[in-house]
């Protein structure tokens, strides 16, 4: 084979390389296309529902929730039931305003319901003037209710003060003897004779109540033993 003959070849072989080198890379660069046109927005990371996540603060300007009338007189009251029924529980007091408001009269509630509409008025009247701070995108999103933890059976029922213990005592009694008495009106007499019964009295009732919270204690350390 002449010298022209082999360079020609070599040419043809060198020109079909660079061909097919181009071929591929044109290729290659198709493909990258391809695949940039395929690609998509990134999916944000999914957040961790509770965890980590800080309880929302409540806003210090915006304004006081009005009162029913029920809670003004609570409110107004509570301070003076709590100091005529020192061994009460808040439970026990709740429960005494609760009857003692149930057994004013008209002319007392009316009172106490004007206030209450005042109080409802002075916040209508607020929360029209009132702009809530923006709140982030964490923020958002429905608040879930939190369930009502169940009462266990077997634990113990909790000691009674010396006025409930007369008040269960002898509540039958004074309902004879008051058979049109409301039960808000029924526990305001209860009330009254439990004040006026004697030192010597009291202090039965009141070793009634220490006996019973001794035996409240003693059937929690076993409860709380076994749980």
């Amino acid at each position: 084979m002449s010298s022209e003959e082999e360079s020609g070849s070599e040419e043809e072989v060198y020109d079909e390389e660079e061909g097919s080198g181009e071929e591929e890379v044109s290729e290659e660069e198709e493909e990258e296309e391809e695949e940039e046109e395929v690609v998509v927005a990134p999916v944000p990371a999914k957040r961790s529902r509770g965890k980590g996540k800080g309880k929302k603060g409540k806003d210090p300007n915006k304004p006081k929730r009005n009162m029913s009338s029920f809670f003004l007189y609570s409110n107004a009251n509570r301070a003076r039931i709590k100091s005529e029924n020192p061994d009460a529980t808040f439970g026990e007091i709740a429960k005494l305003v609760s009857e003692e408001f149930k057994a004013i009269s008209d002319k007392e509630r009316k009172k106490w319901d004007t206030k209450a509409a005042k109080d409802k008025k002075r916040y209508d009247e607020e929360m029209r003037h009132y702009v809530p701070p923006e709140e982030s995108s964490d923020e958002e999103g429905p608040k879930k209710k939190k369930k009502k933890k169940a009462k266990d059976p077997n634990k113990p029922k909790r000691n009674m003060s010396s006025f409930f213990l007369y008040s269960n005592a002898n509540r039958a009694q004074f309902k004879l003897q008051n058979p049109d008495a409301t039960f808000g009106e029924l526990a305001k007499i209860i009330s009254e004779n439990f004040k006026a019964i004697s030192d010597k009295e009291r202090k039965k009732w009141d070793k009634k109540a220490a006996k019973d919270k001794i035996r409240y204690q003693q059937e929690m350390e076993v409860y709380n033993a076994n749980n």
